[in-house]
């Protein structure tokens, strides 16, 4: 029972400190490198088809930008949160920046058609994880370098 039990409450406690994160909007995760994690936690971060790259590919070919936002020639960075269930499937969609015309709306109804994804597991366990997505804009056009962020 001893260790179990104490591997239950870290377990608890990362889970906890993870959602509190995500609540402020921080991340654990920055730049695909983990940041302050002790070394003998097993994580698996969640990947979407195809990996993250073939992901930004998907999006990149398949998202239209809308007409509106083309005409006001729009700049910045869209931002939107989601979370990738223990099963691989998304929700809880948020729009966190936005820059307008509708642009957060498209992209959370393109993605919501993504298939589902590989699960994010921790200490051998499946969990629910965040997953932060930027979209930049140029001249309304979309930029083609775009880093993802994934937080737990």
């Amino acid at each position: 029972m001893g260790i179990s039990w104490v591997r239950k409450l870290l377990f608890m406690c990362i889970v906890s400190i993870s959602m509190l994160a995500q609540a402020v909007g921080q991340s654990l995760v920055s730049d695909d490198s983990i940041a302050d994690i002790p070394p003998h936690m097993n994580e698996v971060f969640p990947e979407p088809p195809y990996g993250t790259n073939g992901f930004k590919d998907w999006i990149i070919k398949n998202y239209q930008i809308p007409t509106a936002a083309k005409k006001a020639k729009v700049n910045g960075k869209l931002i939107i949160n989601f979370t990738i269930e223990k099963d691989g499937r998304l929700g809880n969609f948020q729009i966190t920046k936005n820059i307008g015309y509708h642009t957060g709306e498209v992209l959370i109804k393109l993605i919501r058609k993504s298939s589902p994804w590989k699960s994010g597991y921790q200490n051998g366990y499946a969990v629910k994880c965040g997953y932060t997505y930027p979209l930049s804009f140029s001249d309304g056009d979309l930029k083609l370098k775009s880093d993802t962020k994934r937080q737990r």
